[in-house]
Order: C-alpha cells, then sequence, then structure tokens
C-alpha cells in the first residue's frame, strides 16, 4: 500500500512533501527540476533525462484513495 501525504498551500499554489526516503530511491534531491505529467488517475513526477541515464526515473502517485480525496487540488496543480 502507498503512503499518505498532504496537499499544502505554498503561496499562491499547493504542493505535497515527499517523504526522504522516496527522494532516495530516485536519487532526487532538494533543487532537482522535475517534469509533471497527469491525466484523469495519474499523477507523475519525471526526472528530465540525461544522456547518461537510459530511461527518466520516475515516481507515480496512482488511483487510490489519496487520488480521489484530492482529485480537485490535483487538476487545479496540473493546470499551472
Amino acid at each position: 500500500m502507498g503512503e499518505t501525504v498532504t496537499i499544502q498551500r505554498i503561496g499562491d499554489r499547493c504542493g505535497i512533501m515527499l517523504p526522504q526516503e522516496h527522494l532516495d530511491k530516485l536519487g532526487w534531491k532538494e533543487g532537482d527540476l522535475i517534469e509533471i505529467r497527469s491525466d484523469q488517475v495519474h499523477l507523475e513526477f519525471i526526472a528530465p533525462h540525461d544522456e547518461e541515464s537510459e530511461e527518466p526515473r520516475s515516481f507515480s502517485l496512482t488511483n487510490g484513495t489519496a487520488m480521489r480525496n484530492y482529485l480537485t487540488a490535483l487538476k487545479e496543480l496540473a493546470r499551472h
């Protein structure tokens, strides 16, 4: 089962705090740029593809309880 995080207001936008263990697994750190993609059931974070790695590293949130609870906020985030 996945981990639940809370969407928080940050200035005029909203954000989520990603647990450090997930960032460590992906090799991500504060200040890294990531691409955000979404559709009706997924929100996906993708590290920019670099020439040294074969595939971009990604982290996906799938259609679960947290997604259903925060769908409106996630749609708003996806528009920005």
